[in-house]
């Protein structure tokens, strides 16, 4: 309740200061519209009146007229001018505030040295919430993923496994508590150098305005040029065919952000993948970076049907065998086969083993798979 109440006083906020620009907008564009409108009106009578006295020609108006409209079709466009320049000199100063921000989080003066990963991963008592007025979302959580093994997370949606995703990728801090490589604070080293240890995939995938092989590639830059092991990696994921048959190959562009619209219409100008063939883009990327010491499979096959989901998981499998992975997913069927399972609920652990054992246990785990199951069932039909 407090969430929302203070949700919706930051969106009055909002909106009162909007209100505030657009009435002084409609302000403005109203006097300088009325000053133009008397100038002109004051003009014209003038050299009615002076034509009419015979101090001008028919001729002299009609110029006199011409040089009005000239006038104020140059102050409109010098106008629409200035507020491009206006806007670009914004865009400019937030591009500027953006690339020369300091660190979001805190950064040692002499960062600890990551060792690799032979022991495991450990969260002692995490506690975190995204600021003060916002509530707990973890709350004294005690997790340890061995090295080599694959831990799943399962609950209902807040229950806080995709903020533990971001702490583990030190995208956030805990409020309280340690997260812990092989012992070492992850507070305590590079940020830089503990992603450059994680692979990912996540439900909310990048899609770039790049070629195919480069938004591959971006998943490790040491291999952007390496077509290789690309092509390798989109054939796990189970894209290279489609990615092959495109106009260009691996090199067509995946956007039609930079053509005129009569080019458009042409396929060999670019391509737009569909969600499923973005998604699997996506796991490629993920796939090239085949090296490192931690996976997460945040819901990596969202937008994928049966089939694929099938294939896709399968293909997780065996690429995350021996090692360290974290998976979430809310369909039960794709986490079975973890070593451990453990379930969220309000940002507390309320259960942990593997399928089996939580099958035994009767308790959240199974509702909620069972309650899955049940819509695979068909009904007996009547006889």
């Amino acid at each position: 309740m407090t969430r929302a109440v203070w949700m919706l006083a930051d969106r009055r906020t909002a909106d009162a200061a909007k209100r505030k620009l657009d009435r002084r907008e409609i302000g403005a564009q109203a006097g300088l519209g009325l000053l133009a409108a008397l100038v002109a009106g004051g003009g014209l009578l003038w050299a009615v009146t002076a034509a009419h006295s015979g101090a001008v020609s028919a001729g002299d108006l009609t110029m006199f007229v011409d040089a009005v409209a000239a006038v104020q079709g140059g102050l409109a466009t010098l106008a629409r001018d200035t507020a491009r320049c206006h806007h670009a000199l914004l865009l400019l100063d937030h591009y500027l505030e953006v690339t020369t921000a300091g660190p979001d989080l805190q950064v040692r003066a002499r960062p600890r040295p990551l060792p690799g990963l032979r022991q495991g991963i450990e969260l002692r008592n995490v506690w975190f919430r995204y600021s003060d007025q916002h509530p707990w979302i973890l709350r004294g959580l005690d997790l340890r993923i061995p090295r080599g093994s694959a831990l799943a997370l399962v609950g209902l949606n807040g229950a806080g496994k995709s903020t533990l995703v971001k702490l583990l990728c030190r995208f956030y801090d805990p409020t309280r508590g340690q997260i812990l490589w092989d012992g070492v604070d992850i507070r305590d080293v590079d940020a830089g150098e503990l992603r450059r240890r994680i692979g990912a995939v996540f439900q909310d995938y990048m899609s770039y305005d790049m070629s195919a092989s480069e938004n591959i590639g971006l998943g490790d830059l040491d291999a952007l040029h390496d077509r290789a092991r690309i092509e390798a990696a989109a054939a796990r994921a189970g894209v290279h065919d489609t990615l092959a048959g495109l106009p260009h190959g691996y090199d067509t562009l995946l956007t039609r952000l930079f053509f005129m619209e009569s080019d458009k219409q042409d396929p060999a100008t670019g391509v737009v993948l569909s969600g499923g063939q973005w998604q699997r883009l996506a796991i490629a990327r993920a796939f090239v970076r085949d090296r490192r010491e931690l996976m997460i499979l945040d819901e990596p096959s969202s937008g994928l049907d049966a089939a694929a989901e099938h294939e896709i998981h399968t293909c997780l499998a065996r690429h995350r065998g021996g090692r360290t992975s974290l998976l979430i997913s809310h369909r039960l069927g794709a986490v079975r086969d973890a070593d451990v399972i453990v379930v969220l609920r309000g940002g507390r652990i309320v259960e942990r083993g593997d399928h089996h054992a939580l099958l035994a246990a009767a308790g959240e785990y199974a509702r909620l798979f069972h309650l899955q199951a049940s819509r695979y069932q068909a009904d007996t039909p009547a006889s």
